[in-house]
Order: C-alpha cells, then structure tokens, then sequence
C-alpha cells in the first residue's frame, strides 16, 4: 500500500523546478545580451559626438576673440598732428649722463650726518675731480616735548624742586638754560601725548607747569665737486654710505 506524500514535500519540488527554469532560459539570454551591447554602442558614439561638438565650439570661439583682437588696432582714430610751434622737451639735468656731457659740471652730494662721512667722500672724489669744495651748514631739528616749571632764580628753582619732591615727584633736575633761566625740568618727550599726560600730572600737585618743543640746530655736511667731460665719479658709493644724502648738480663757484 503506497502512501501519500505530504503536503510540504510537493511544494519543495515545485520550488526547485521553478528555480531550474529560470536558471535555465536560453531563449532570453542572447537576445538581452545584444541589446546591451547595441545600447552600449549608441552611448558611446553620442558621447564621441558631443566631444567633437564641444572642441568645435571651443576653436570657433577662439577665432573670433582673435579676430576682435586683430581688428582692434585698425578701428582706432588716427594720432593727432604734431604742432611744430611748441618745443620739444629735452633733459637738461641727470646725475649720471651729465657728467658725459661737453664742458666742465659741477655737483654736490649732501646731507651728510657726520663730519666722517664727509672726509671719506673727499678722499673717494680726489682722484676723479679737478676741484673740491667742502661746505657746513645747519639745521634745526626737534628733539621733543619739554614738561618743566620756571622759577624767577636759583634760590627759588631749588625750593620748587624740594616741594616736588614732598609731593612724590623724584624725577626732575634744575637746569640754568639762558632761555629759561633756573628752570625745573620734569622730563623731555618725543610724544606728544606723554608729554600732556606729564604736564597734567604736576599741574594736579599745584605747580604751573609749562609744556614746549625743544630744537637744536644739528651741523649738514657737503662736498661740492667740479668734474671735467669723460670722467665719471664714483658718487653712487658715496650715496651708499651715506642713505640721507643726495647727488645733484649745481651752478660751479667761481674759482
């Protein structure tokens, strides 16, 4: 007597057939797999296509900015004529091709700090010059802000001192300068405003403190040169040397 098999085993057999017939479908694979390499093929040359027409358009571009530029040059208006009345412009002064012109010129190199500089200069033109000139000048120069307190003598200037010093104040010296006779300075300031901060400081102790610049007259050093056509002077070393200095032409001195 056979028996019946189950339920579950049927299904399990109609799983694995329906798996081997998908598996196992020669019909659709070389009809797909052609249709992938055709649309593959279409792509591509669409993409080839698009690069072409991407290249063109670039080269197409690029003549015509050429072109403008070409043509740039010819639209312009032509120059206006020249008037023969106004005189042409011509260099009259330069530190270095002047010394190659005709006839004798005279220069000058200044300002220079110290009374070394100048003596090096000289010794550095001596061989090249026909005739040398040394020249002193001066000049004021500000050396900052002066906080003091005057006083009508020494007597008095000292017992100001003494009363700054009863207030905190310790950093002054009694000076005998003719412009300010017996004076109590209380400090030299390049800024400004240290100096302001100053004077308010002992104007609040009671003193009248007075608040003005300070100027010396510093020395200039020059060399004054006269140098004949052909000859050329070593001026730029001197320069170097000397950064605030200046090489210029002047009118010759008479001899």
């Amino acid at each position: 007597m056979r028996r019946a098999i189950p339920g579950p085993v049927h299904r399990r057999r109609r799983r694995l057939v329906t798996i081997g017939t998908r598996a196992s479908e020669p019909g659709a694979g070389p009809g797909a797999d052609r249709a992938g390499d055709d649309h593959g093929t279409v792509v591509e040359s669409m993409t080839g296509v698009a690069r072409i027409a991407v290249v063109l358009l670039l080269l197409v571009n690029c003549g015509l900015l050429l072109t403008r530029l070409l043509d740039l040059d010819s639209n312009l208006p032509p120059p206006p004529p020249v008037d023969t009345r106004i005189p042409e412009a011509q260099l009259l002064v330069d530190s270095g091709g002047s010394e190659r012109s005709s006839g004798p010129r005279c220069f000058t190199i200044g300002p220079m700090s110290t009374l070394v500089q100048q003596q090096r200069a000289e010794d550095r033109l001596m061989p090249f010059a026909d005739r040398l000139r040394l020249r002193t000048t001066q000049a004021d120069r500000d050396r900052g802000w002066w906080v003091f307190v005057s006083a009508a003598g020494r007597s008095a200037a000292i017992e100001t001192a003494r009363e700054l010093a009863e207030r905190g104040v310790d950093d002054y010296f009694v000076v005998a300068d003719r412009a300010l006779p017996d004076a109590v300075s209380l400090g030299l300031y390049e800024n400004r405003i240290n100096a302001r901060q100053r004077l308010a400081q002992i104007r609040e102790l009671g003193f009248d403190a007075q608040m003005s610049i300070r100027r010396e007259a510093i020395p200039q050093f020059w060399i004054d040169y006269q140098i004949d056509p052909g000859q050329r002077a070593p001026w730029r070393f001197i320069l170097r040397a000397s950064p605030s200095a200046r090489h210029f032409m002047i009118p010759c001195w008479p001899p």
